[in-house]
């Protein structure tokens, strides 16, 4: 915004027009990255039924059905927390914030976003550890042979992109509480204006 420019008292001239643009492209690839997890989801399910199916059918199951479910599913379940994160979607427990005042109730999810971004920076921090010591030490499952360190490379992506999420929250939430539109709706992925 321009320095010769005014707005109002009371108005909010609202983000940068580079932060909209950053925050609508973090938000659309962490999208992105949670229908990925959805498509891991639907390619368990697909292999799930086909060992059933086999095993029915033809006596002789997929072998391997259960570490690739246990792999791939881990994966999926961190690539939906980033997701979680920016939509609001995470578990919360509104009977005890029902009666509380407006800025009061902004007061609680800055103080929530801030828990999941120290969260997000310790799981990423001790998973990165452990994917040094797999890496180091190596383990494979032991039907497939496949590395356990595997997982890492997609659920480290995932923690990093929970880190944006949650910092990003963490701005609504201030501007929010400073009575400010926020830059990201939420519902949908829309950024103010």
């Amino acid at each position: 915004m321009s320095r010769d420019r005014q707005t109002a008292p009371g108005q909010d001239p609202g983000a940068a027009p580079g932060a909209r643009r950053l925050v609508l492209g973090a938000a659309t690839f962490i999208r992105w990255w949670a229908l990925g997890g959805g498509l891991v989801v639907c390619g368990l399910a697909v292999m799930t039924a086909y060992s059933a199916s086999s095993q029915v059918l033809f006596n002789a199951p997929f072998a391997a059905d259960y570490e690739l479910s246990k792999h791939l599913m881990a994966i999926a379940i961190f690539m939906f927390l980033p997701y979680c994160q920016l939509t609001g979607a995470n578990v919360t427990v509104d009977i005890f914030t029902e009666r509380l005042s407006e800025a009061r109730k902004a007061l609680m999810s800055v103080l929530s976003a801030l828990l999941a971004l120290g969260f997000a920076l310790l799981l990423l921090r001790q998973m990165s550890y452990g994917f040094v010591s797999y890496m180091q030490y190596p383990e494979v499952t032991p039907v497939l042979q496949l590395p356990l360190w595997t997982a890492f490379p997609p659920i480290l992506l995932s923690l990093a992109l929970l880190i944006v999420a949650s910092l990003i929250t963490l701005n609504d939430c201030i501007r929010v509480a400073r009575h400010k539109r926020p830059i990201f709706e939420a519902g949908g992925l829309q950024v103010s204006e």
